[in-house]
């Protein structure tokens, strides 16, 4: 079912312009889901930030009522009153100390929004590889294809000459099935390989959101690839997103213990408040007052649970410091296995280039020697079968060798900066 839409976007989507790595990872970052949904917990995070600073400005209320009211003593004094009672109001206060707990609570939340941005990076960085990846594994797809289709042709010419030397008696029926039998297994090499290569094209469409057309071979910016695996670790853990969030997340645990320690602490504050109400305590008429007053409040006991809220963080912070130190470990781990991949296969490729060189120049030998009658037909279609291989393994290292090579650079931090994509403005709380 996904294969049949696919060839019909891909009939709708004829006119589709190429795009090189570069463009496909900007236009992923610019509208794939997973990347919205990182962005709005950061804009999240950003707006529960800028609601905590609010605690310290003035805070106004007007307030207001109307109702009935029966009284039937005030102030010791008989009065047997229904009135209609009504009152209005405004209250002015300023927070002059709270035991720190505003700006505990600003920095805890300035720093879960850090957090959430370096999140936000994070999903981009992951985001750019899986583009990249599927996008070199695409451009290898067109020319495996490109290969089988060779492949083919050359089968087919050998089949013919096959034939032509059957009617002069020089080849038997036994020769000119073989040479068919490999005809069929090549054709079946090349749906193999088409299947691969629409599987490919779905994946792209789904993490660029345009069909591939006309792909560029891309190229690693090698100035982005650390020499050594010592290298390679020390611009990991001082650059990578993830380690960056998880330091983030652990400041706000922290952040978040000072602020549960505040109600150690006495609150003061300054209240302006002025009333006109009317028909107050039983007494008909107008009632009215204002007054400024310096307020402290101070728990005195209010049954343990400010200990153990500060207890509780102090324990959160510990858990924090952990995951922060899991995620190192797991960053070194990943740039090591990163490292491996692109040091293996970059000595794999220059085998596999002789591996290629020496199947050629022995399918030759084989070709003439097959004239000469000191070869035979199966000798023939097998080193022919070899030098498709040779040519296949070596595009598949070419190939991964530069997806490992991004590999490396996204396990340093650093793969959207080599592709020279921005991060948008709206990731900066400053926009």
């Amino acid at each position: 079912m996904q294969r049949l839409l696919l060839l019909s976007i891909l009939v709708i989507s004829a006119q589709a312009q190429a795009l090189t790595l570069e463009q496909s990872v900007a236009e992923a970052i610019n509208h794939h889901p997973s990347i919205q949904q990182k962005y709005a917990s950061f804009e999240a995070a950003v707006r529960y930030k800028q609601a905590a600073r609010a605690d310290y400005l003035p805070q106004i209320k007007l307030y207001g009522g109307v109702g009935y009211e029966d009284v039937r003593y005030n102030s010791g004094q008989r009065i047997d009153s229904e009135l209609t009672r009504t009152e209005i109001g405004v209250k002015v206060s300023q927070l002059l100390f709270d035991g720190f707990r505003t700006s505990s609570e600003v920095d805890r939340l300035n720093f879960e929004k850090e957090a959430e941005r370096f999140g936000l990076v994070s999903e981009a960085e992951n985001l750019s590889l899986q583009v990249a990846t599927v996008y070199l594994n695409l451009v290898l797809a067109n020319k495996i294809v490109g290969l089988a289709e060779r492949n083919i042709e050359e089968h087919q010419a050998i089949l013919k000459n096959i034939e032509l030397r059957q009617v002069k008696g020089l080849s038997s029926e036994s020769d000119v099935a073989q040479v068919r039998a490999r005809v069929a297994t090549s054709h079946s090499g090349y749906l193999a390989a088409r299947n691969e290569q629409m599987d490919l094209q779905a994946k792209y469409y789904d993490l660029v959101g345009e069909l591939p057309k006309d792909l560029i071979d891309p190229m690693p910016d090698m100035n982005y690839v650390p020499k050594n695996l010592q290298d390679a670790l020390q611009i990991a853990v001082q650059n990578h997103p993830e380690i960056q969030a998880a330091m983030s997340d652990a400041k706000a645990a922290n952040a978040q213990y000072e602020r549960e320690k505040s109600d150690f602490w006495p609150k003061l504050s300054i209240e302006l408040q002025a009333n006109k109400n009317d028909n107050i305590g039983g007494i008909e008429g107008p009632d009215e007052d204002a007054r400024a007053m310096l307020m402290l409040s101070y728990d005195l006991f209010n049954g343990g649970s400010t200990t153990d809220r500060a207890e509780a963080a102090a324990w959160q912070y510990q858990q924090a410091k952990s995951v922060k130190q899991s995620t190192e470990k797991q960053v070194v781990e990943g740039t090591r296995l990163a490292w491996n991949s692109y040091d293996f296969v970059g000595q794999q490729r220059a085998f596999y280039q002789e591996n290629v060189d020496q199947a050629v120049r022995a399918e030759k030998g084989y070709a003439r020697q097959f004239e000469l009658g000191r070869r035979s037909l199966l000798d023939v279609l097998d080193a022919k079968v070899e030098v498709y291989l040779a040519r296949k393994n070596y595009l598949s290292a070419h190939y991964n060798y530069n997806i490992a090579s991004y590999r490396l650079i996204n396990a340093t931090g650093q793969l959207m900066q080599s592709f020279r994509v921005d991060k948008p403005q709206e990731w900066s709380e400053e926009k």
